[in-house]
């Protein structure tokens, strides 16, 4: 009875595409088949050694590095993530989430942890919250496993990086990042999530400070990556 009552209701209230704004009717999407079919999907999760694994190689050690997407500018997800972090649409995050937390199921292994890139709390006020932390539930519910908000803090408040150089980016984000209760991870594999990952010195700088926690294994997921890293 549920389901012919929805069925009824989106024929005459669908959603519609968050891309090119045809309707859709299925409540659970935010994209048409068809802009969903240009997103760019990476199919890292096929092989370990994908581009951005290798972009880690020489700057942190990690076990998994995953992109759901590439990422192109002026492309649908630039549209669909610039709607995740400007316009309030959290359900954009949780969405690719559940994208990548499908991805991942059946090819990682055990993950303890999900830990969302942090926003500086003045950062976070203004948004009204951390688009990273949005793609990590949409994760949870899939995967079912944690997600940790409260002992990874973001401390410095840092200029946008998208204009910055490699270097730049760097030495913008020495120190900030700070945990506090760094046993409260020991012995865990920990997944690193944020919606994109071009240089990498965003996660670089947060991966060094769990470097020496014993037994400690890093992976990293996002929504998409250029495709030249």
């Amino acid at each position: 009875m549920k389901s012919f009552i929805d069925s009824f209701f989106q024929l005459f209230y669908p959603n519609y595409c968050l891309s090119c704004n045809k309707p859709i009717f299925n409540n659970k999407n935010i994209l048409c088949e068809e802009c969903y079919s240009q997103l760019g999907f990476t199919y890292f999760a096929t092989y370990i050694e994908n581009p951005l694994y290798e972009k880690f190689i020489g700057q942190a050690n990690i076990e998994y590095a995953f992109a759901l997407c590439y990422f192109y500018k002026g492309g649908i997800l630039q549209h669909c993530l610039h709607a995740l972090k400007y316009q309030g649409r959290k359900d954009v995050g949780i969405y690719f989430g559940k994208l990548i937390g499908n991805e991942l199921i059946n090819i990682y292994p055990h993950i303890d942890v999900i830990i969302p890139i942090p926003l500086h709390p003045k950062k976070e006020k203004i948004r009204g919250y951390n688009q990273a932390e949005m793609i990590a539930k949409g994760i949870n519910q899939v995967l079912n496993v944690p997600i940790n908000t409260n002992d990874v803090l973001r401390t410095k408040f840092t200029e946008t990086q998208t204009k910055k150089s490699k270097w730049e980016r760097y030495d913008n984000l020495n120190g900030v990042f700070a945990i506090k209760n760094t046993q409260k991870f020991a012995n865990k594999h920990l997944l690193i999530v944020d919606d994109v990952i071009t240089t990498g010195a965003t996660t670089v700088s947060l991966i060094e400070l769990f470097q020496n926690i014993p037994n400690v294994k890093i992976s990293v997921a996002c929504v998409g990556t250029p495709d030249k890293i």
